[in-house]
C-alpha cells in the first residue's frame, strides 16, 4: 500500500501594510498552524517528504520537517498557480480582479487569469497538466509504482510487498488537482475549487486494491482537528482558493 499525506500551508500574508505582494509569508496564525501540523505528523514516519518551493510551504513544512528529522525534496511543479503579478495593489483592486475572473465564460477559465490589464501568469490548462503529469511522474519513477488499463479504466500496480507512506506540504490548487488526478475525476477548470481544503488541513489518501492493480482511495480531506483552540479564519468565500493558496 502507498498512503499520500496533503497538507495546505499556513495562513498566509497576502496584504502586508494594506498592499499585495506575489510571494507572501506565513501570518503569526500561520505559523501556529504550521507547528500544530507538525504536533501531529512528527510523530508519523514518512519515506519521503516533498514541498512546493514556494515561501508559504516551506514556512509551513519547517517544524514539521524538524519534528520528523527528515530531507525534505522541492518539487517544482508543487508549486501554486502562478497568477499575474499583482504587487502593490489595493485591497479593491485585488478584489475587483478576482471578481472579474469568476465571472468569465467557464472555456476561458482554462485560459488563465489574463486580461482587463492584468497580464502574465499560468493559464489552469498548463497549470493542471504540470501538477498531472508531476505527481504521476513522481509515482511511476521514485515510487516505482505502475499504469495499466482495464475496461478503459487506468489502473495503478503497486510493487509486491511496498508500503510507504509520502508527504506533500503544497497549496489549495495543487493538492486538488493531486486530488482529482489522482481520483480519477475529470480535468476541469474549477478544479482548484472543487477540492478547496483549509489552511494547515490535512487530507490522506491511499491505494487501494481493485481488480487487476489499485485505485486511490480518499479516506481524509482537510482534517483541522489539530487546529482546535486557535482562531478560525478560514479563507475568503467565494475568493478563488488560488487567492489565497
Amino acid at each position: 500500500m502507498i498512503e499520500l499525506v496533503l497538507v495546505r500551508h499556513g495562513e498566509p500574508h497576502w496584504e502586508p501594510g494594506g498592499r499585495a505582494v506575489d510571494q507572501p509569508q506565513l501570518t503569526e496564525l500561520g505559523h501556529r498552524q504550521a507547528r500544530c501540523v507538525a504536533d501531529v505528523l512528527g510523530g508519523e514516519s514518512f519515506d519521503a517528504v516533498y514541498t512546493s518551493p514556494l515561501q508559504r510551504a516551506a514556512e509551513t513544512a519547517a517544524p514539521v520537517i524538524d519534528a520528523l528529522a527528515a530531507d525534505p525534496i522541492v518539487q517544482p511543479w508543487l508549486a501554486e498557480l502562478r497568477l499575474p503579478a499583482l504587487e502593490g495593489l489595493t485591497s479593491k483592486q485585488v478584489e475587483d480582479f478576482f471578481s472579474r475572473a469568476r465571472a468569465r465564460d467557464l472555456e476561458d477559465h482554462w485560459n488563465g487569469m489574463q486580461g482587463d490589464g492584468v497580464e502574465g501568469g499560468e493559464s489552469f490548462r498548463h497549470f493542471y497538466e504540470r501538477v498531472s503529469s508531476g505527481i504521476e511522474g513522481l509515482l511511476l519513477g521514485e515510487h516505482r509504482m505502475g499504469l495499466h488499463q482495464n475496461t478503459g479504466h487506468r489502473v495503478w500496480n503497486v510493487p509486491e510487498q511496498t508500503r510507504q507512506r509520502l508527504l506533500v506540504v503544497a497549496h489549495a490548487g495543487t493538492n486538488a488537482v493531486i486530488l482529482s488526478h489522482l481520483l480519477g475525476i475529470d480535468p476541469v477548470p474549477w478544479a482548484y475549487m472543487r477540492f478547496e481544503s483549509a489552511w494547515a488541513g490535512i487530507t490522506r489518501l491511499h491505494t487501494q486494491p481493485m481488480a487487476s492493480g489499485f485505485i486511490w482511495k480518499l479516506v481524509v480531506f482537510s482534517d483541522t482537528a489539530h487546529l482546535s483552540g486557535l482562531p478560525d479564519r478560514s479563507p475568503p468565500d467565494p475568493a478563488p482558493a488560488v487567492g489565497s493558496g
